[in-house]
Order: structure tokens, then sequence, then C-alpha cells
């Protein structure tokens, strides 16, 4: 009677991880001396197994020639990721690129005045230029599976105030002080206030950018079109700019005021206030007992880097050195969608409802004046008037309609990703520290040294080097 041909699933078996990026060999049971296997026959049982792409041969040989002297699970096929990609941005001229953490290394002195003195352009001058967003590329599985990249995020680039373009290319058309948007770059009129600001200046409403070579005290209101500069302090006072916000010594706002950015916000300290920036917060030295939220990331990692108490908020990164204090003080870290998303939302999608409603109405308009030309009856001067009007509200409506459309295509793949983003602590991670990847909710309980936090598989994974 023939012997059982003793196959080699009898002894192990494949494990496909959950994004078919890996495969591994699992040993069930220890194989008899007597069994062997050939290259052929582990070949033909990895297919068999739906193995297909990425086999390490080199692990296959080992498990061919001495199975028993392997350490299982084993890992037989690797497949390769896709890699989504970059999102288009506006790149400022004269922008150059450097390794933020070896200046970090190299110094620890706060230093505002690159951002703080920004130059005047002349009609003319090239003020900088959009950079195309990037094609995904696609990944593949073991099993051979095509794993779909995603391409980077475009947008429409449109001539800022004051500005002409070529191409992807931005020229001023007239002078002024640059101030660079998520989608443009406008080149706005400087209001400028030599001193603090106070009752005889009052509060500012201006079209460009302001800024303040001094102090702003409690209660004042400063908004402006493009960005704000304060050379001095800040305290409990309101700001708003469509830009960004740049504040050389510091924010102590003992919790009233605010400040608020479409962009970016740089400063030395925030001591008791409620900051938000539609991109990126920077912050020099310590952020204390505040309520700070940004569209994309939160960066206090010069000086002490510290944030002691209140909530910080952001999309993408929070990257600190110190988290909490010795005195245990709570302090709460939110990664994912920002606080206001749904609300933003709201907002987004009536403007979208809106812009289309004029649209349509504009359109019935000009088809009808049009119609009434093609008939051969003239105009009237009103009407050429009404119809010169209804173009160029047509124009903004389109505008006002795609910019809405982008923003919600941009909150959609934040959505998409609530529990994505990674909070890194280069120094010291304290106790009784909160924090939040959307629904899911970790309390520090220990004190740990450089750490980095991220979201898994359903958890909130703490990983110290």
């Amino acid at each position: 009677m023939m012997e059982k041909e003793i196959e080699i699933q009898d002894y192990f078996e494949i494990r496909i991880s959950e994004d078919k990026l890996s495969a591994h060999v699992i040993a069930m049971a220890t194989p008899d001396e007597e069994s062997t296997w050939s290259r052929e026959d582990w070949d033909t049982f990895l297919k068999e197994q739906g193995v297909l792409f990425g086999i390490i041969d080199k692990n296959v040989d080992r498990i061919t020639e001495d199975p028993d002297a392997i350490v299982y699970p084993l890992e037989i096929a690797k497949g390769i990721a896709p890699i989504n990609g970059e999102p288009a941005y506006i790149l400022p001229a004269n922008v150059h690129k450097s390794d933020e953490s070896t200046q970090e290394k190299e110094s620890d002195n706060v230093d505002l005045k690159q951002v703080i003195d920004i130059p005047m352009v002349k009609a003319g001058d090239f003020t900088g230029e959009k950079v195309d967003a990037t094609f995904g590329i696609d990944g593949t599985a073991v099993d051979g599976e095509v794993l779909s990249s995603k391409d980077g995020l475009d947008f429409v680039l449109q001539a800022g105030k004051n500005t002409r373009l070529e191409e992807n290319y931005i020229y001023a058309i007239e002078s002024g002080q640059v101030s660079v948007q998520k989608k443009t770059i406008h080149v706005n009129p400087l209001y400028e206030i030599n001193g603090d600001l106070d009752l005889k200046t009052g509060n500012i409403d201006f079209t460009g950018n302001v800024t303040i070579r001094g102090s702003v005290p409690s209660g004042f209101e400063i908004k402006a079109k493009g960005d704000i500069r304060v050379l001095g302090t800040v305290e409990s006072a309101f700001l708003e700019a469509e830009g960004s916000v740049y504040v050389s010594s510091g924010v102590t706002a003992q919790q009233k005021g605010y400040i608020k950015a479409g962009q970016d916000i740089h400063t030395t300290y925030l001591n008791e206030a409620n900051v938000y920036a539609g991109g990126n917060v920077y912050v020099k030295q310590a952020i204390m007992h505040s309520f700070c939220q940004a569209g994309v990331s939160i960066y206090c990692t010069k000086g002490r880097g510290r944030v002691v108490g209140g909530m910080i908020s952001a999309v993408t990164e929070i990257h600190i050195k110190e988290a909490g204090n010795a005195m245990n003080t709570p302090t709460s870290f939110y990664i994912g969608v920002p606080h206001d998303y749904v609300k933003r939302q709201k907002e987004l999608e009536h403007c979208l409802h809106e812009a289309k409603e004029e649209s349509e109405k504009v359109t019935k308009l000009l088809k009808a004046l049009e119609q009434k030309e093609k008939e051969g009856t003239s105009l009237s001067s009103k009407e050429r008037i009404m119809k010169l009007r209804a173009k160029t509200t047509l124009d903004s409506a389109k505008t006002k309609a795609n910019d809405a459309a982008e923003d919600l295509q941009e909150m959609l793949e934040v959505s998409q990703n609530t529990e994505s983003g990674t909070i890194k602590v280069d120094k010291t991670l304290n106790t009784n520290v909160d924090v939040h990847f959307g629904k899911y909710r970790r309390k520090i309980n220990a004190t740990y040294t450089k750490a980095t936090i991220t979201f898994e598989d359903g958890e909130i994974d703490l990983n110290v080097l």
C-alpha cells in the first residue's frame, strides 16, 4: 500500500496581511526529518495560496534548504505600497528649504525678524509660483492586485490682488507687501502704526496688510484682508487676518479675545490665548493654558518647546518638545478633524449653493439680453450696463463656486482620515495628558521620553525611542 504523500499545507500555512502588502509562512507543526520539499514545490504552494507578487527568493530558499532552522513566522513576500500624490501649493519667491532640525540644534535663540520684516515688492517683481499637484503611483499587493493611489489635490491658480499670472508664475503689478494665500498671492498696500495701538489710532479694519511696530493692548480690534504683523506683544485683543498673523514677542490674553488667521500664525509664546489658523501654528517657546487650533499642523520645538494645560488641536501633526508638566496639569491633544469642521462644511455648502443659484439667475438674464441682440434690437444704455455687470457677477459667482468646491474636496479628504496624524514629543511626555484621535482617547498615566503617538488598527499607539 502506497504511503500518503506529505503536503506542505499539512505543516505550514500562509497568512496575508490585511493591507495585502505582506505574506508570512506560519509553522502549524514540526515536519518530520524525512519531509522535504523542493523550491518548485514551494513555488506551487505559494501560488495556490494566492501569493503571486513580491516573493522574497532568499527566504524561500532558506525554508527549502532547512525548514527546522527558521524562526517563524517568516515573511515570504512583500508588496509595493501605493504612493499618493502631493497636493498643489503656492511657493513664494526667494524661499529656500532648510533643515529645521539642524537649525534647532545650532541655536535655540528666538528670532522672528525673518518673518516680521517682509520686504516690499515693486511692480513687475516675481512674487511666487504654483507648484502643480503630482500624480499618485499605484502599488501592487502580494496577490498581484493593483493597489490604487490618489492623485494630489489640485486647485485653479487665480491672480490675486495687484498681481498677474504668466502660466503658473505670479508677478506684481503694483508696489506693496506680499501676502501669501492658500491658492494665490496678493500684493497689498501697507497700513503701518509706528508704536503701540492706542485710542488715537483706534481699531483698524484695512483692505491690505497691517503692521504694528509696538504692542496691541486689551480690547482693541484689527482686521486685515492681508497679513497682520505685531512687533510687540498682543494682549486680550481681537485680531483677524485673511492671510497670516505674526506676533514678535508673544500673546498674553487671560482667556479673552482671539487671533484668527486664514493662513498661518507665528509667535514666540501663547499664554491663556485663543488662536485659530487655517494653516499651521508656529510657536517658538511655549503654549500655556491656551486653546490652539490649526487646520494643518502645530509646531513648538524651539527653546523649551513646552505645552502645558489647555487644548491643542491639529489635523495632520503636533510636534513639540514637552507635553504637560511634573505637576500633572491636565493637557489635551486632538488630532484629526478640527472642532469647527461641521460648521465650516455647512458654510461652504451654503456658499456653493448660493453661488450656483446666482450663476443660474445671471445666466438667464444674459441669455435674454443676447437673444434680444440676435433679433436685431439694440440694447439701451441701461441694458448695456446691466449686461456688463451681469458678466462680472457671473465670473465672480463661478470663482466663488470653484473655491467652495475645492475647499469641500479638501475637507472630504480630511474626513476620510479622521484617525490619521501624528503627535511627536521630542523630550518629555508627562502624566495626565489626554490624546484624542477622532472618537478614540488615551490618557497618559506614566512619564515617557521621546515619544511618538499614532493611530493604527483601532488603537492609539505610543512608541518610545
